[in-house]
């Protein structure tokens, strides 16, 4: 039993950076851990922040960086299939096989499943203009990666050809085409709905893969000052860290008392927080470890199993599993931890892992 849940830490791991991770991940496990209590412990929401906008930047700029390493002397379409192909490997397994769950438990529990939705979320169609609710609600965030995955690689290599073969000035233009881009679209949506509630502005706004790809475009930027710019990127992060802690709880603190649907929570709250979070990027990848050693293994360890947390912790364990029993709510709230932690734990050692090793070979 020891060995079966025993991780074992990779070499040349980055400290701060698995920490943001880390603290990316617990934020969503607390958003959706209190949903099996009741409404009068919602208050939790105004003491975490959003994690899947930490999830964008930080996926943005580890990404970023990789684009710009392997493009910056051999641009081709067979690098880009390499790109693809590494990238699947690491996250379609785990994905699909989450989605084989869901069905398994939903038709022994004869729970409906919407084929249209079931459809969609296989080739990560559900959300890319519309996101309603359906049997895999939280996957929306990783559509929009996919997404991003698949269109970064295809508009550097088109402007490669079109434009110029200097990959430098290739990101930046990438970066203010996808800006432009879903600045006017978020900018259309606002202008042609009454956005006059929460579902609404999660819908048509804050989910869509067409409205959100430049949060993630943030971390590229990012990725940028990190290869080029890299002096500037060291030595001023601590003045960057403080103003990004300033105007991310800025952004937070009229979010949670003078929200509004207006063109700010509609249209530029989706790119200046993004901005705020990038901003405390530098002071923690140079972060080193705490002198807890316990502490920096559960950082770490709940890094690494964060892809499979993600995934699992909402649908399977929260609707499908828990939602049905008929357990004191606190019952619940501690089993939603143990059990999302222990299946991750083996979905991370016996999916993600070999398939992770498949691809290195």
């Amino acid at each position: 039993m020891k060995n079966l849940f025993k991780l074992e830490i990779p070499e040349k791991r980055n400290f701060g950076l698995d920490l943001l991770r880390f603290i990316a991940i617990f934020t969503v496990l607390v958003s959706h851990s209190i949903t099996v209590l009741p409404e009068r412990y919602y208050f939790v929401h105004k003491f975490i922040t959003d994690g899947v906008l930490i999830f964008f930047v930080l996926s943005g700029f580890l990404i970023g960086r990789i684009l710009i390493r392997d493009f910056e002397h051999t641009l081709n379409f067979s690098n880009i299939l390499s790109f693809w192909k590494r990238r699947w490997f690491r996250t379609l397994p785990a994905y699909y096989f989450t989605i084989l769950l869901i069905i398994f438990i939903s038709l022994i529990s004869h729970n409906y499943i919407n084929r249209e939705y079931l459809t969609k979320s296989l080739f990560f169609a559900q959300n890319l203009v519309i996101h309603k609710y359906n049997f895999f609600a939280e996957s929306w965030s990783l559509a929009i990666e996919e997404w991003f995955y698949l269109l970064m690689p295809l508009l550097i290599f088109l402007l490669s050809v079109s434009l110029s073969k200097n990959i430098k000035q290739i990101v930046l233009i990438s970066f203010f085409i996808i800006l432009i881009f879903s600045l006017l679209i978020r900018s259309y949506i606002f202008h042609c709905n009454n956005i006059a509630s929460i579902q609404q502005w999660d819908t048509l706004l804050r989910s869509p893969v067409i409205t959100r790809l430049d949060s993630i475009f943030v971390g590229v930027l990012g990725a940028w000052f990190y290869h080029y710019k890299k002096d500037f990127f060291t030595e001023n992060r601590s003045f960057l860290f403080v103003i990004g802690v300033i105007t991310f709880f800025a952004n937070k603190i009229y979010c949670d008392y003078f929200f509004s649907y207006n063109f700010y929570t509609c249209v530029l709250y989706f790119i200046l927080c993004p901005f705020s979070i990038l901003l405390m990027v530098p002071k923690f990848y140079y972060m080193g470890e705490t002198k807890l050693p316990f502490l920096n293994s559960i950082i770490t360890k709940g890094s690494l199993i964060s892809y499979s947390m993600y995934l699992l912790n909402l649908t399977v364990i929260s609707i499908l599993i828990l939602q049905p029993l008929t357990l004191n709510i606190w019952i619940k709230f501690i089993l939603f931890w143990v059990a999302t932690i222990t299946a991750s734990i083996l979905m991370y050692k016996y999916v993600e892992q070999p398939f992770m090793r498949l691809r290195d070979r």
